[in-house]
């Protein structure tokens, strides 16, 4: 009787020892497929930096005596092309600090007692005072799992109990507020 994990490694090695450098192999690292595909998806409609600059080089072959490129108009584009660029990469390191920052909040969270409002389909709210069993990102927005469900992180009210509300005092007949008991000790 064959041993089944022999034959099947053996079945294994046939299968994957013949291969060529066409066939997919998924432990090769495949970056530059998917700069390509992304390349394919890329919004058209906006000029790159590289794309300004060749604008810029065509511009300069292709002029004449009669009509010289300015240069003092392209070094302003190339100014202004610099300082958008580094506006857009310091927006895009924001938002990506802002997310740690956040999801760094909602993972010290987690073993902390907190109360959620949660809103029902007549919307009354109620209050679930529970611990807080993890943490995690759901359709983009950051989340955390109260009693085996998620719940938005803005969904907290107050990490630990609320204090009860405060009830109304009660109104007299002519809707004046009753004035408290007073003690008869308190009065001397």
């Amino acid at each position: 009787m064959a041993d089944p994990m022999i034959e099947s490694g053996i079945d294994m090695l046939s299968r994957y020892g013949n291969t060529s450098q066409t066939d997919f192999d998924p432990y090769v690292n495949r970056w530059a497929e998917k700069e390509k595909e992304d390349a394919l998806y890329e919004d058209k409609g906006t000029l790159s930096f590289t794309d300004m600059l060749s604008l810029m080089v065509a511009q300069f072959q292709n002029q004449t005596m009669d009509n010289q490129a300015s240069t003092t108009d392209m070094m302003n584009q190339l100014v202004q092309m610099s300082s958008m660029q580094a506006m857009t990469e310091m927006s895009t390191q924001m938002k990506e600090l802002t997310l740690a920052n956040v999801m760094s909040y909602s993972a010290s969270l987690v073993d902390k007692y907190v109360t959620i409002g949660v809103y029902d389909d007549e919307g009354n709210l109620t209050e679930i005072y529970d611990k807080v069993e993890g943490t995690g990102i759901y359709n983009g927005q950051q989340v955390i799992f109260v009693r085996g469900k998620s719940y938005l992180l803005s969904s907290i009210m107050g990490v630990g109990k609320l204090p009860e509300p405060e009830k109304e005092p009660d109104k007299g007949e002519e809707g004046e507020e009753t004035p408290p008991a007073v003690n008869e000790e308190e009065k001397s």
